[in-house]
């Protein structure tokens, strides 16, 4: 059978009141189709399990429902792509006996008035429900709190330095009190850097002389690490230290060992002053 007749056969079988509809070409990808589809969906529902980092905060649990989300929403967009290229590899290979004879063209899709309508609707769609999901998570994000800690936080190359207004403590370790919201103050005194502690779910760019805000609350105690997450020179790729989530009263006891004093400890860890004063005595 030469090509144009396979590709007559093709076009023959594609038509309604053909062959079976799984035995046609549409058929067979659209198996693929749902083959992929559900690989897709069970990498997006359980890869971000082993992927990300331990979560400590409510934004690291919208940045990881976001990333779910999407990649479901993606999964069938690039099953498609996927199952009509994997499909042509094997059943629409050009074959002749001369390889330099090139192939009939096929005919063009972009006049294919119905197939142009589903796919941009189909589009239009899924822009609309990510853009709603996108506003609705930042929008969330931009809840502001009268009584929340505010760190300033200074890039450099190569390292990050956090100081805490109104305590005179300024340190390389960031160290934050448990349910408690932070408001980070952002910047750099060199070269744009990317303040990124992944487990609060929280990333911003640190540009020079500019301060940018952004605001989390951590609500699981443990160790997390602050990475630069822009190419800022030689060392960028060592330009990470240790965070810490800590109990308020550790907090309060952490500030004080750093010399801010006991009154300045407790308000900005919420605690009193008196009982961790007498615990650190201890």
């Amino acid at each position: 059978m030469s090509f144009e007749e396979e590709v007559d056969e093709i076009e023959a079988n594609t038509l309604l009141g053909g062959a079976p509809f799984f035995s046609r070409p549409g058929g067979k990808i659209f198996i693929i189709w749902l083959v992929f589809t559900i690989i897709g969906v069970l990498i997006g529902a359980y890869a971000p399990h082993h992927l990300l980092p331990g979560l400590q905060s409510p934004e690291g649990g919208d940045v990881w429902a976001t990333i779910v989300f999407f990649t479901v929403l993606a999964a069938p967009v690039a099953a498609l792509v996927y199952a009509i290229a994997f499909y042509s590899l094997f059943a629409w290979r050009h074959r002749s006996d001369d390889p330099d004879v090139p192939p009939p063209d096929a005919e063009p899709q972009r006049g294919n008035g119905p197939v142009t309508v589903v796919w941009l609707s189909v589009s239009t769609v899924l822009v609309v429900v990510l853009l709603f999901w996108g506003i609705t998570v930042w929008s969330a994000q931009q809840v502001t709190h009268p009584n929340a800690l505010q760190v300033n936080v200074t890039g450099q190359q190569w390292l990050w330095t956090y100081s805490y207004p109104g305590t005179g403590v300024e340190t390389r370790t960031l160290e934050l009190p448990v349910n408690r919201p932070v408001q980070f103050n952002v910047t750099s005194v060199d070269v744009t850097h990317g303040f990124w502690p992944a487990a609060l779910g929280v990333q911003v760019d640190a540009n020079p002389n500019v301060v940018t805000v952004i605001r989390t609350t951590p609500n699981k105690t443990g160790k997390f690490i602050v990475q630069c997450s822009q190419l800022c020179g030689l060392y960028h790729a060592f330009m990470n230290n240790n965070g810490y989530v800590v109990s308020p009263q550790q907090f309060d006891a952490w500030l004080q060992s750093n010399g801010a004093t006991p009154t300045s400890a407790a308000t900005a860890a919420g605690t009193s002053a008196g009982a961790t004063t007498t615990a650190m005595k201890k």
